[in-house]
């Protein structure tokens, strides 16, 4: 018995919606997938900043469908919320976890300065930095969150360490309190910071790796000497 043309066209349009759940289907069992989503929103975002790319963009670059995406994050927003996180934890993280416990204080400041400004003052950084910056008017809660992830923990950790040496009097001349320590903690990131950052922001001539290290240097012999 043959197939009315009716039929027919109904029958196409049934499997093509049957091979398209099937291909979201297996879409979205890829082990990669949310990876492949956060490192093409990644690359999007910093190149083309939030008002500019588009979900479609990203999906395309990720090799996924927009569908996908939403199973992840809710919108667009969401996922530059979601990176912008990423990216800052990804900065910090191992400056943090490579935080050393041997040595003399003097010495671990001094690693720690010299990895944190080249921290900051790495591509990645920088446009990190200018992406949220352009963000934190739109996205309050970013800049905040952004801030959290980044410097506010680099902070308690360095404080932490800087309470525990005090009491050892290691390069500290009294033991401080917690509230002590973090305030040594966040002017002693504020300087390392100093002028670098915006020069390179601004795109003018950095200075030359050695007095980059004596600008460390002189911001922990000016913490040390603070107590």
């Amino acid at each position: 018995m043959g197939v009315s043309m009716a039929e027919s066209t109904t029958l196409r349009r049934q499997a093509s919606v049957q091979g398209e759940g099937e291909r979201l289907s297996a879409e979205k069992t890829r082990p990669d997938k949310h990876s492949a989503i956060t490192r093409a929103a990644s690359e999007m975002f910093l190149s083309e900043g939030f008002d500019r790319a588009s979900l479609d963009q990203i999906a395309q670059r990720a090799g996924v469908s927009k569908q996908t995406i939403y199973s992840h994050f809710a919108d667009k927003e969401a996922l530059f919320k979601a990176i912008c996180t990423e990216l800052t934890e990804k900065l910090t993280i191992p400056l943090r976890n490579a935080l050393p416990s041997e040595g003399s204080l003097r010495e671990i400041l001094l690693r720690l300065g010299e990895n944190t400004l080249a921290m900051m003052l790495r591509p990645a950084s920088l446009d990190l930095h200018r992406l949220v910056l352009n963000a934190a008017a739109r996205f309050p809660e970013l800049g905040r969150t952004a801030f959290e992830a980044g410097a506010t923990r680099m902070m308690e950790d360095l404080s932490a360490l800087l309470t525990q040496r005090s009491q050892l009097r290691d390069g500290l001349g009294r033991t401080v309190s917690a509230d002590e320590a973090r305030l040594l903690a966040e002017q002693f990131i504020g300087m390392l910071r100093g002028a670098h950052q915006q020069r390179a922001l601004l795109g003018v001539k950095p200075v030359s790796p050695q007095a980059r290290r004596d600008y460390v240097r002189a911001c922990v012999d000016l913490l040390l000497r603070a107590v």
